[in-house]
């Protein structure tokens, strides 16, 4: 009889082990705050007249695999035809271009910094002001999807790097 209620005990402890662990995932995954994934950064209010912006994240890999960033959307409501792609803008004969990324690698243990003037989610058919939040959503290849909301900052103080041609 001792057997079978120290079996039961064990087996409640193991069910509830295991309920805290899921229950700590999916707070985690509530508040967009992953143990292999960390996300910030922020969104480039657009000038006045405009509809294209852009957003730079820190992307930190903190798991044993790379991934692979494939997507990123425009997750918020109200923002109907807003697009969002990866872009880096490169230097060439003097010339600053942006081109499109199909995909993002961000290799095991390491971390991605987008800046302007380099790699960014270029944003189109938004109108954002400083003060206003943005929630993008990100899509990696291994089907792991990220909500992140990113404060907008003002142009205030930043370089302006909009002399950029798409080729």
């Amino acid at each position: 009889m001792m057997t079978a209620i120290r079996k039961a005990l064990l087996f409640t402890l193991l069910l509830m082990s295991l309920c805290a662990g899921a229950a700590r995932v999916a707070m985690a995954a509530e508040s967009g705050v992953s143990s292999t994934l960390a996300v910030s950064g922020y969104v480039r209010e657009t000038l006045p007249g405009l509809s294209t912006s852009a957003a730079y994240l820190e992307l930190a890999n903190r798991a044993a695999a790379g991934r692979q960033l494939v997507l990123v959307e425009v997750s918020a409501m109200g923002i109907d035809n807003a697009r969002a792609s990866l872009h880096i803008t490169e230097v060439r004969d003097g010339i600053s271009r942006m081109r499109p990324l199909a995909q993002l690698a961000i290799a095991a243990g390491q971390t991605v910094q987008m800046s302007p003037g380099g790699l960014h989610v270029m944003l189109e058919g938004v109108q954002l002001r400083a003060g206003d939040m943005l929630s993008l959503r990100l899509r990696f290849a291994s089907g792991e999807t990220r909500e992140v909301r990113l404060p907008v900052r003002s142009l205030q103080g930043q370089k302006s790097h909009h002399h950029h041609s798409h080729g």
